[in-house]
């Protein structure tokens, strides 16, 4: 059974706390109404300043879930401290990636 709430005389309503937390939102945060067939479905919805929208397409996901992966299953390099560390990491890096390959002159 669901939750009842009574509608103020402006149209408001006062979301219950566990409705909140099952939609993960909170005080200042968004909601979009969707009416589906005489339903109404609720979700949270959060609003970024536009320089901030690349992080959240679906490429920029994928490579941070790939990432993740890395990280989890220990694919990453220690901690570098210069710009020469790192160079000379992806050096050898780029040289485990392509044995037997001879340089091109």
């Amino acid at each position: 059974m669901g939750t009842a709430v009574k509608i103020s005389p402006s149209g408001q309503v006062r979301i219950p706390k566990e409705i909140m937390k099952a939609l993960s939102v909170s005080q200042g945060d968004y909601i979009d109404f969707e009416v589906q067939e005489g339903k109404v479905n609720v979700r949270g919805k959060r609003l970024m300043a536009i320089d901030q929208a690349w992080f959240w397409t679906k490429e920029w996901q994928e490579a941070e879930r790939e990432a993740e992966r890395d990280i989890m299953e220990g694919r990453i390099s220690q901690p570098l401290s210069s710009a020469e560390e790192v160079l000379g990491y992806l050096k050898k890096v780029r040289k485990s990636a392509r044995p037997g390959r001879k340089k091109a002159r």
